[in-house]
């Protein structure tokens, strides 16, 4: 999804470049073949240029290295690419496990909406082929040198393809001469490839308001090389211009998609006609157009990790400043760590000691090898000292000075015996977690999925997770020396509550009892999200039908039940008074409605 937003984004860079160069340069220009080139060239690179490779050539990255620190565009790349944040992989120990869907991003949005539109103009070209393509049916026709002449009532004259649509008697001889010419230059020359083609990159590139305008170049440059094309004929250039003008006021219907005779823009194409051409060729005009090109190229382009480390960033820069630990704004508990190597700089995710090699890109900037969108970008004070990381784009990783890795400390078998028991999520009631006590310090079970995480003691109340230090425990004891509670990562607060959570204990339903619960239920929340439970011998089965994952279910009641490898999913159902089922709450919060 974000390379197809990537890619209408470079697209529309490119398109928007050449043409404001044809609108400055190129516009009034009387080279009206060269222009119609220019302008077809322009579409065509637009959206091949984004899809070519990046340049690797040693010659060039001078140049394209002051592009890409100095493109302003590098940084909106870089949001767009972030798919994911850093964050997916944390171990959240108190985030129950996902009931129901994956909500879509918000640039999963705005990317269907946006394919939706181009759809919609799509079929409406389609459409206004069709309306001409019937229109041309129905007439009577007269094929003459390769082109047929369709016999019309009510119409202004236009040409498609190799049809002229005209109805000869609204003219004099002198104009339908005159008319003839004029359109045979537009079907001999396939000016209508020209604006199905246009019309085709519109609705891929919809969004960008200079298409418009392009558009109706396209066409005025149509018809500047077909009045050109006539009055070189030998037909009188002022009874011409006249002929257009007069007919441009009894236009009584306008077909779009075709090559109208009468067009708008009168008066810029009579002021084309008497403007001289230049003595002096402007071929430096087209010869800039390759440096255009290949600027636009690096543009949308820019210079990757591998192409500048074998630049001098790495051996000027100090990466030792950069080193030191990180935590994430807004989530307390996930850290990184960076660390400094003489050619690089390695991020350490703290929560799963998972490291990841990036490569300097500029004098604050890293990427990696591993995910081109993954990108650090520091930030520095007045005095030069890393303040903070902002990676993906978004995510903003605070600098502290003052973090150092816990230090366990060893509790004896007694001690670590009196943290043992179950814990209810405060706010969030039925989500369960078991802690245990081992010889050398605590395990923690979450009841919604059975994943067990190891802590260490650095404290008499305060543990952190072996494989995560941002992890951390801080339990909460009364006046007797008894716990009563744990704070998790520094703001989930876990109730100890032995006596509310009770391991559910299997009661057995008849064949006939678990066929009720059959069928497929809808997503209060969401609607189009759905799941579907079928009967076994023993039980039930959940297919959510996002991914066709299987989840097998055990009866506590006749209308509760428990997932078999993790009983703190639970789903409880709801009957109406003749005994069906009518709804089922999952995790004793998610409601779908069943539906059949």
């Amino acid at each position: 999804m974000e390379s197809l937003v990537m890619y209408l984004l470079k697209a529309n860079v490119v398109m928007s470049i050449l043409f404001l160069f044809y609108v400055l340069l190129l516009r009034n220009d009387k080279s009206f073949k060269q222009n119609r080139f220019y302008l077809l060239f322009s579409l065509v690179l637009s959206l091949f240029l984004p899809l070519l490779p990046e340049l690797s050539s040693p010659h060039f990255e001078p140049i394209q290295r002051q592009i890409t620190t100095a493109n302003p565009l590098n940084g909106l790349y870089t949001t767009i690419g972030n798919s994911q944040m850093i964050t997916n992989h944390v171990n959240n120990a108190y985030v129950v496990v996902n009931q129901g869907f994956t909500r879509p991003s918000l640039i999963q949005i705005l990317t269907g909406v946006y394919l939706l539109i181009s759809t919609v103009l799509l079929v409406r070209s389609i459409i206004k082929v069709l309306k001409i393509s019937i229109l041309i049916k129905n007439t009577d026709k007269q094929f003459i040198d390769g082109i047929y002449y369709c016999a019309f009532d009510g119409t202004a004259p236009f040409s498609f393809f190799n049809y002229l649509v005209i109805n000869k008697e609204l003219f004099t001889d002198s104009e339908l001469r005159q008319i003839i010419v004029h359109e045979n230059v537009h079907i001999r020359q396939s000016h209508s490839i020209d604006i199905l083609f246009v019309e085709l990159v519109h609705a891929i590139l919809w969004i960008n308001p200079l298409l418009l305008y392009l558009k109706r170049c396209i066409k005025l440059n149509h018809e500047y090389i077909a009045d050109h094309e006539v009055i070189s004929s030998g037909v009188d250039k002022k009874n011409y211009q006249l002929s257009v003008l007069y007919n441009s006021l009894k236009v009584s219907q306008v077909y779009q998609l075709t090559n109208l005779y009468s067009s708008s823009k009168i008066k810029l194409r009579i002021k084309m006609m008497n403007l001289k051409k230049s003595p002096n060729p402007n071929a430096y005009k087209y010869a800039f157009v390759l440096l255009l090109v290949a600027a636009s190229y690096l543009l949308i382009n820019p210079l990757s990790a591998s192409g500048l480390h074998k630049n001098a960033i790495e051996t000027t820069q100090n990466f030792k400043k950069f080193e030191g630990y990180y935590a994430m704004k807004g989530r307390k508990g996930a850290l990184i760590q960076i660390i400094a190597t003489n050619k690089s700089v390695i991020l350490k995710q703290l929560w799963d000691n998972r490291k990841i090699d990036f490569t300097a890109t500029g004098p604050l900037t890293f990427s990696t090898k591993e995910n081109a969108s993954f990108t650090l970008q520091f930030t520095n004070d007045n005095a030069g000292r890393i303040t903070q990381i902002l990676a993906f784009g978004k995510d903003v990783w605070v600098k502290n000075d003052n973090y150092h890795l816990p230090v366990e400390v060893k509790l004896i078998a007694q001690d670590l015996k009196k943290f043992e028991g179950y814990y209810e999520l405060k706010g969030q009631k039925g989500t369960f977690i078991q802690i245990s006590s081992t010889s050398n310090g605590l395990v923690l079970k979450q009841l919604w999925d059975n994943e067990q995480i190891d802590f260490a003691a650095k404290s008499s109340l305060d543990f952190f997770a072996k494989t995560n230090p941002g992890f951390t425990l801080q339990f909460t004891s009364d006046n007797a020396g008894g716990i009563t509670q744990v704070l998790a990562f520094g703001k989930d607060v876990w109730v100890r509550n032995n006596d509310g959570y009770h391991a559910p204990v299997e009661v057995k339903l008849t064949a006939q009892e678990l066929k009720k619960f059959e069928g497929k239920y809808e997503f209060t929340e969401k609607e189009g999200t759905f799941i579907e439970i079928t009967s076994t011998g023993n039980g039930l089965v959940l297919n959510q039908l996002w991914d066709n994952k299987q989840i097998g279910f055990a009866a506590a009641s006749p209308l509760d039940f428990f997932a078999k490898t993790a009983p703190g999913f639970t789903l409880q159902f709801t009957g109406n008074n003749s005994g069906g089922i009518t709804q089922v709450l999952a995790f004793g919060k998610d409601v779908w409605k069943k539906v059949n």
